[in-house]
Protein backbone atom coordinates (compact mmCIF):
# COMPACT_ATOMS: atom_id res chain seq x y z
CA UNK A 1 0.00 0.00 0.00
CA UNK A 2 2.51 2.49 0.83
CA UNK A 3 4.41 1.55 -2.26
CA UNK A 4 1.66 2.49 -4.70
CA UNK A 5 1.47 5.82 -2.40
CA UNK A 6 5.30 6.68 -3.30
CA UNK A 7 4.88 5.41 -6.89
CA UNK A 8 1.95 8.01 -7.55
CA UNK A 9 3.29 10.76 -5.34
CA UNK A 10 6.44 10.65 -7.10
CA UNK A 11 4.59 10.48 -10.68
CA UNK A 12 2.42 13.99 -9.34
CA UNK A 13 5.09 15.75 -8.43
CA UNK A 14 7.09 14.95 -11.67
CA UNK A 15 4.11 16.46 -13.20
CA UNK A 16 4.18 19.07 -10.96
CA UNK A 17 7.75 19.94 -12.29
CA UNK A 18 7.70 19.56 -15.52
CA UNK A 19 4.11 21.59 -16.15
CA UNK A 20 6.90 24.42 -14.34
CA UNK A 21 9.16 23.68 -16.65
CA UNK A 22 6.79 23.49 -19.32
CA UNK A 23 5.37 27.12 -18.28
CA UNK A 24 8.80 29.02 -17.88
CA UNK A 25 10.33 28.18 -20.75
CA UNK A 26 7.42 27.35 -23.55
CA UNK A 27 4.91 29.48 -22.30
CA UNK A 28 7.11 31.95 -21.07
CA UNK A 29 8.14 32.09 -24.97
CA UNK A 30 4.77 32.35 -25.82
CA UNK A 31 3.10 34.51 -23.41
CA UNK A 32 5.89 37.04 -24.36
CA UNK A 33 5.73 37.42 -28.06
CA UNK A 34 1.74 37.31 -28.02
CA UNK A 35 1.82 40.28 -24.96
CA UNK A 36 4.65 41.97 -26.11
CA UNK A 37 3.88 42.02 -29.83
CA UNK A 38 0.56 43.40 -29.15
CA UNK A 39 1.99 46.18 -26.43
CA UNK A 40 4.08 47.41 -29.21
CA UNK A 41 2.01 47.67 -31.57
CA UNK A 42 -0.08 49.49 -29.76
CA UNK A 43 2.00 52.63 -28.43
CA UNK A 44 4.40 52.44 -31.75
CA UNK A 45 7.21 51.38 -29.24
CA UNK A 46 9.94 49.35 -27.85
CA UNK A 47 9.49 47.68 -24.85
CA UNK A 48 12.57 49.46 -23.77
CA UNK A 49 11.46 52.79 -24.63
CA UNK A 50 8.05 52.81 -23.52
CA UNK A 51 6.73 52.60 -19.75
CA UNK A 52 3.98 50.36 -20.45
CA UNK A 53 5.50 47.73 -22.33
CA UNK A 54 8.56 47.73 -20.01
CA UNK A 55 5.88 47.08 -17.43
CA UNK A 56 4.73 44.08 -19.39
CA UNK A 57 7.77 42.49 -20.13
CA UNK A 58 8.78 42.58 -16.19
CA UNK A 59 5.63 40.70 -15.06
CA UNK A 60 5.72 38.44 -17.94
CA UNK A 61 9.67 37.66 -17.08
CA UNK A 62 8.45 37.41 -13.44
CA UNK A 63 5.42 34.71 -14.36
CA UNK A 64 9.07 32.90 -16.39
CA UNK A 65 11.21 32.72 -13.20
CA UNK A 66 8.96 32.06 -10.72
CA UNK A 67 8.06 28.75 -12.96
CA UNK A 68 11.54 27.86 -12.04
CA UNK A 69 11.73 28.48 -8.67
CA UNK A 70 8.53 26.32 -8.22
CA UNK A 71 10.18 23.69 -10.31
CA UNK A 72 12.93 23.80 -8.48
CA UNK A 73 11.23 23.43 -5.14
CA UNK A 74 9.29 20.47 -6.76
CA UNK A 75 12.98 18.64 -6.99
CA UNK A 76 13.83 19.46 -3.22
CA UNK A 77 10.54 18.20 -2.14
CA UNK A 78 10.95 15.20 -4.22
CA UNK A 79 14.52 14.41 -3.06
CA UNK A 80 13.99 15.57 0.75
CA UNK A 81 10.62 13.87 1.17
CA UNK A 82 11.89 10.31 -0.62
CA UNK A 83 15.30 10.70 1.77
CA UNK A 84 12.53 11.01 4.77
CA UNK A 85 10.77 8.64 3.80
CA UNK A 86 7.17 10.64 3.92
CA UNK A 87 5.72 9.17 0.94
CA UNK A 88 2.21 10.61 1.17
CA UNK A 89 3.19 14.09 1.40
CA UNK A 90 4.53 13.60 -2.06
CA UNK A 91 0.84 13.84 -3.60
CA UNK A 92 -0.12 16.52 -1.63
CA UNK A 93 3.28 18.67 -2.72
CA UNK A 94 2.41 17.63 -6.09
CA UNK A 95 -1.07 18.76 -6.01
CA UNK A 96 0.40 22.25 -4.23
CA UNK A 97 3.06 22.86 -6.61
CA UNK A 98 0.71 21.99 -9.94
CA UNK A 99 -1.62 24.93 -8.35
CA UNK A 100 0.30 27.04 -7.43
CA UNK A 101 1.99 26.96 -11.36
CA UNK A 102 -1.21 27.29 -13.21
CA UNK A 103 -2.19 29.77 -11.07
CA UNK A 104 1.00 31.52 -11.22
CA UNK A 105 0.89 31.66 -15.23
CA UNK A 106 -2.77 33.29 -15.15
CA UNK A 107 -1.70 35.74 -12.62
CA UNK A 108 1.13 37.03 -14.48
CA UNK A 109 -0.22 37.01 -17.63
CA UNK A 110 -3.43 38.70 -16.47
CA UNK A 111 -0.67 40.78 -14.55
CA UNK A 112 0.96 41.90 -17.64
CA UNK A 113 -2.52 42.08 -20.08
CA UNK A 114 -3.57 44.50 -17.58
CA UNK A 115 -0.12 46.79 -17.68
CA UNK A 116 -0.36 48.65 -20.41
Amino acid sequence: MMKTLFDGGTVFVSVAIGTSLLLGTFGWFAVGFGTMTDCTNKYGCTETNCPPCATTARWINAGGIAQWVLAGMGVVVLVLRRRAEQHADLAVWGAALLAMSVLTMVGTTWRANRSY
